[in-house]
């Protein structure tokens, strides 16, 4: 029928480019054309409930119909307790034999894994689409009509309670026979004329397809009513709660809708790595789309005459040569093994050359999202970001990644009591551990979890993000809460990244950077934190030296550290030398660890990351080298592998992949998905400096509309940050909170103004790169005019790059979305 229909559409000169299915094995994927409704209205939703569509239609409009709305919206993965709760990792040094609970922990988190991989590889592509459509991971088809079946179960209820009937033996109502036209249910005669009723509850029973214990229920409770009519009315409503409830419902792992080629995708994703299997995998899978298929034909078929429906199945973990051995030469189209996913690009693009349909019009687009989405608000599935408008999802992004919605701070310590001294596997369904246990992620988890002489001497480098920080600081407030017999310091160093420690500046105070200030309102009194300005006022370190940054800092560290016996956390250290790009590797002298007073001392140090000038790649490289084996062989300090950020959405990871290329001291780490996607990273490009200052408040004005939303803004280059301020504070409506080194100013009143900014963020803060470093924000407006990967990685949600035209050229060819009107308007 399916094929027939397509071939007659032709023929009436619909335009369809779309090539019908021709499958010829048992998964019939591809495209399916919507079978004609038998609906004589063109919208029976509206029909049957108007004023219920009139008002989903009105907040769908409201809110991702507006000007600044991105065309193709992509919606954060449901509310999934199993989710949150298997996404952060199992700590593989637990147990020596897998347990039962282990097997069962490794098969859901690959499910979720693989669901998480797909959905991202889609979430990339469609980031950027300039297209009307929408993507939903997962998708549950009982939301549909979520409020009118809540409706009626009251009226039910209500009606049962005042009329002091049994509320399954109740007609039913106009409601319910409503919603069964619209989802496509007939219920229909239940009682022919002639035939015994009991007889009749017997073969329902048997037509409902219920559990054993159910069916005897059915038919007992059905054959004791007290009479016909309400035996009647009870099997049509057992039917009506089956149809309607459990036959045309579940969960569609991936949906993906697409208005300019009139398309709904689903997308079936399997988690199955093992090629024993694999055809009763794909064959499930195959069921499990037709069923989507054939339910969102019976809800929406009626607005949607003349659209596809294409079935797609995802196994990321198989090779695709064994997915073709099980599937015909069409389907293998339509399958994504760990090819496609090493490879996206091509695929998604092949595949949506197949779907080119011309004439199309907006029409059915709007009344299908007004029916999905809207109803998708009214369920207990949904994220809350589905009814919230940009700005308010990029807050739910920051809550996703940092489990806060401050807008702007350090890494800070996990909330709630300390890992456990005695934590075990059998621990995890503790209440009281769940929060603990699931906020760090496998590698993190690992770190803690070593003994305690592993954990004594511990040396981190790592890559932007990846929650050193986060790690160290929860360890110090640890250690102040256990070892109460010994200091515990925590040493915060970022200020020493950017400022040279040079003899003309020795009567000088730095400027302390923004983490370092963020760190000391984290701890409490048991933490003492110390900066490079304490270090330099306690033991009056103006010697001659000051031209050797690195060696000068290590030796005020080393000094420091003599004097004051206790467990040290060195932060942020800068272990090189030079500004812009490292010249020299240069690590502290650490060898009085070995005195016996430091045994039962902890010391954690995190090196900085940084760029190495490419004539000293090798040297700097190898001598880093030298230094970390020196520290894990002779002084027994531990190296984490900590591979992955914890901190920025894929949305940034685009703009910092541009600059991939550029040499580092450490490998970069992968980025996360953004669990709420629709805000790309900008580019705007701007070559004349003096227009930069102007370029950041039309950023401002129409990407950051909600005016008390903080947004950071990061200049690179001093020369520019005066002019940045002064079209800021143009901006009537946002107050502009300002911190950077200029003559003039004491330090102590803006360290008191950027507190009272950390403590309550709203509006701007304008800073420079260097004394942002370490921080993270949720919104983040980079001004530069060359490579500033530190800059763009310090945001969470949101990333705005104002560059000059050599790098907008790469961020073209990086396919990342290059904003041409506010450079042509400020012109």
């Amino acid at each position: 029928m399916g094929k027939l229909w397509s071939r007659l559409l032709i023929a009436t000169g619909l335009k369809r480019k779309a090539k019908v299915s021709v499958c010829s094995c048992s998964l019939d994927l591809g495209l399916h054309p919507f079978q004609p409704s038998n609906a004589e209205e063109a919208d029976i939703v509206r029909t049957k409930f108007p004023s219920f569509v009139e008002e989903l239609t009105k907040k769908t409009e409201e809110n991702y119909f507006q000007e600044d709305s991105p065309p193709f919206k992509l919606f954060p993965p449901s509310v999934r307790p199993d989710a949150n709760k298997l996404g952060h990792g199992y700590p593989f040094n637990c147990e020596e034999e897998p347990s039962k609970k282990k097997v069962k922990w490794e098969k859901d988190y690959a499910a979720i894994k693989a669901e998480q991989d797909v959905a991202n590889q889609f979430n990339i592509h469609f980031t950027n689409c300039r297209n009307e459509g929408f993507l939903f991971q997962p998708f549950h088809t009982d939301t549909y009509l979520k409020g009118m079946k809540e409706k009626a179960k009251q009226k039910r209820r209500g009606d049962a309670q005042r009329l002091h009937r049994d509320v399954d033996t109740l007609p039913l109502s106009e409601i319910e026979k409503n919603i069964c036209e619209c989802v496509g249910v007939n219920i229909g005669e239940i009682i022919e004329s002639g035939k015994d009723l009991d007889d009749k509850i017997d073969e329902k029973a048997m037509k409902l397809k219920l559990k054993i214990k159910e069916r005897e229920r059915f038919k007992n409770k059905g054959k004791t009513l007290p009479n016909d009519e309400d035996k009647k009315n009870y099997v049509k409503y057992s039917q009506y709660k089956k149809e309607v409830y459990d036959n045309i419902n579940c969960e569609m792992d991936l949906i993906i809708t697409i208005a300019a080629k009139r398309t709904f995708l689903e997308v079936e994703i399997k988690s199955h790595s093992a090629n024993i299997g694999l055809k009763s995998v794909l064959e499930k899978a195959a069921k499990q789309v037709s069923k989507g298929n054939k339910i969102v034909e019976k809800f929406h078929g009626d607005i949607l005459r003349e659209w596809d429906f294409v079935r797609v199945i995802a196994l990321p973990n198989i090779n695709k040569n064994e997915l073709e051995k099980e599937a015909c030469e069409h389907c293998s189209n339509f399958l994504i093994g760990s090819e496609e996913m090493d490879h996206f690009t091509p695929w998604i693009e092949n595949l949506l050359s197949k779907l080119q349909i011309s004439d199309c019009t907006s029409d059915a687009y709007r009344k299908l999202f007004a029916r999905v989405v809207g109803c998708y608000s009214h369920s207990e599935h949904h994220s809350s970001t589905v009814t919230l408008s940009l700005a308010e999802a990029r807050t739910e992004n920051e809550k996703a990644i940092t489990e806060k919605e401050k807008g702007v701070y350090s890494e800070n310590s996990v909330p709630g009591e300390s890992l456990p001294e005695t934590f075990q596997l059998t621990d995890f369904d503790k209440k009281e551990n769940k929060s603990v246990y699931l906020y760090w992620n496998p590698q993190q988890l690992e770190l803690l979890l070593q003994n305690e002489d592993t954990k004594k001497r511990v040396l981190f480098n790592s890559s932007f993000g990846c929650g050193k920080t986060l790690l160290m600081k929860h360890f110090a407030h640890t250690l102040a809460k256990r070892d109460s017999d010994k200091k515990v310091f925590y040493i915060s160093l970022a200020a020493a990244a950017g400022q040279q420690l040079d003899e003309s500046k020795s009567s000088k105070l730095m400027w302390p950077a923004v983490f370092d200030i963020a760190n000391g309102m984290d701890f409490d009194t048991r933490v003492e934190v110390i900066g490079v300005n304490n270090l330099i006022h306690l033991h009056h370190y103006y010697q001659d030296k000051f031209n050797q940054h690195a060696a000068c800092l290590n030796d005020l560290l080393q000094t420091f550290m003599k004097d004051n016996p206790g467990h040290h956390f060195i932060d942020e250290l800068p272990a090189y030398e030079g500004l812009r790009f490292a010249d020299k590797f240069s690590g502290p002298n650490l060898t009085h660890l070995t005195d016996p007073e430091w045994n039962d001392c902890c010391v954690w140090i995190a090196l900085r990351p940084c760029k190495i000038d490419s004539v000293n790649y090798d040297k700097f490289t190898a001598d880093a080298q030298a230094y970390r084996e020196h520290l894990t062989d002779q002084l027994s300090f531990h190296i984490p592998p900590l591979s992955v950020n914890m901190r920025n959405s894929s949305s940034v990871k685009e703009v910092d992949n541009v600059y991939y290329a550029r040499k580092r001291s450490v490998a970069p780490a992968p980025l996360p998905p953004n669990p709420v996607c629709g805000n790309p990273a900008i580019v705007i490009q701007c070559d004349n400096p003096s227009y930069r200052g102007k370029t950041v408040t039309a950023a401002i004005g129409k990407y950051f509309k909600k005016t008390s939303e903080p947004v950071i803004i990061i200049v690179r280059h001093s020369s520019d940050i005066a002019q940045v301020v002064e079209e800021c504070e143009k901006l009537s409506d946002r107050p502009v909170t300002t911190y950077y080194p200029r003559p003039g100013r004491v330090i102590t009143d803006e360290v008191t103004k950027l507190k009272h900014f950390l403590r309550e963020p709203s509006g701007l803060l304008v800073t420079d790169r260097h004394l942002f470093g370490g921080m993270q924000a949720r919104n983040v407006i980079c001004v530069t005019s060359d490579y500033d990967t530190n800059s763009v990685t310090r945001a969470i949600a949101q990333v705005i790059v104002i560059a000059g035209k050599d790098d907008v050229k790469l961020y073209k060819k990086a396919n990342i979305v290059v904003d041409t009107d506010i450079a042509s308007a400020i012109v």
